[in-house]
This record gives C-alpha cells, structure tokens and sequence, in this order.
C-alpha cells in the first residue's frame, strides 16, 4: 500500500507517506510514480528519486508528509508533513507548499494544516512542532501564528539555495500552549 493514512477536508483529501511509503513506491515503475506523487517531467522524477536515494530517515529522525489533493478534481496542490521528525523527543519540524501560484490566498493550506495538526497531536503524540520561515514571507508566518506557533527565534544561513541563504524566523507550537489553537 502506498498511502499509511489518509486524512479527509472538506476539498482536500490528504494522503500520507511515511518512509515504508516511500520504499515501496520507488519500487514501481516510474510511469507510476509520476503518476502518484503528481510530477509532470522527467525532471521531477530525477529530483524525487534523488530526494528519495539521499534518504528521508536516519536512524533517529523520519518523516510523515501528506499530499494535498483536490476533492473537485483530483489534482496535487501541494504537500503538507512532518520531516525531521524526533521520535523519541516528540518533536518535529512542520513544511508546507502548494505547486502552483493560483491556488495560494483560497485558504487551502490552512485547511490542510489544521487536519496535518491535528494528526501530529493525535497520532504522532507530538509535544512540540517547529516551523522555519523565511523572514520575506509574511503569508506564510501568518499561517503558522494563525495556530498558536510563537516565534523563538531569528535564524540565519539555515538553508542555502545554489549561492544565496536564507534568513529564517523560527517558530514553535507547545502542546502545553494548544489548549485554544487547534
């Protein structure tokens, strides 16, 4: 099976990955992979396959991401998850994308969130979820405020895109805190 879990929206159904998701997946051919992750070249499938070949767990962190999929039409928005996710500390960090521009501002990636939340407290018995956000996107802590994240931090050369790096604003939820947020 490739889905772990699904998770139902009003528009959206979310379907889950985890690391045996992704093994068997990238056992099939690649006409199917394309297919079930929503790639549209041959390009997409080189990038996902060497995500996949550098390894999305070790042997203390893994991952739970979820594809966001359109009730309507069964297209990928976007993904949704947990990576770096700490086990044993009941912590992980929390990312989310829509692929294209014009499904951003429809309220899509707070309906996710809620749902990819909720599940981290439930299911995942998260007690702390972190959130880095670049510092030039207000949308995005926004999002991540909207549900009672509170910024800890400012970091910088987090990430490195080709030259340039990426100043980020660390953000976290406490279960603790959650009473009222989600």
């Amino acid at each position: 099976m490739i889905f772990n879990t699904l998770l139902d929206t009003p528009r959206m159904i979310l379907r889950g990955f985890n690391q045996e998701s992704y093994h068997y997946l990238f056992s099939l051919e690649d006409n199917v992979i394309m297919g079930v992750l929503g790639l549209e070249n041959v390009d997409e499938l080189t990038l996902e396959k060497n995500r996949y070949k550098g390894g999305y767990s070790t042997y203390n962190l893994t991952i739970q991401f979820f594809q966001l999929v359109a009730k309507e039409d069964n297209r990928v928005l976007g993904w949704c998850g947990y990576h770096s996710w700490a086990k044993q500390h009941q912590r992980a960090e929390i990312f989310y994308m829509l692929k294209e521009e014009r499904d951003r501002g429809k309220g899509i990636m707070t309906e996710a969130m809620e749902a990819v939340l909720e599940y981290g407290m439930r299911e995942m018995a998260l007690r702390r979820i972190e959130a880095f956000v670049a510092i030039d996107n207000p949308a995005s802590y926004k999002l991540v405020e909207k549900f009672g994240f509170r910024k800890e931090a400012t970091i910088q050369h987090r990430y490195q895109f080709g030259d340039e790096v990426d100043w980020d604003y660390m953000y976290a939820w406490l279960r603790e805190d959650s009473k009222q947020c989600i």
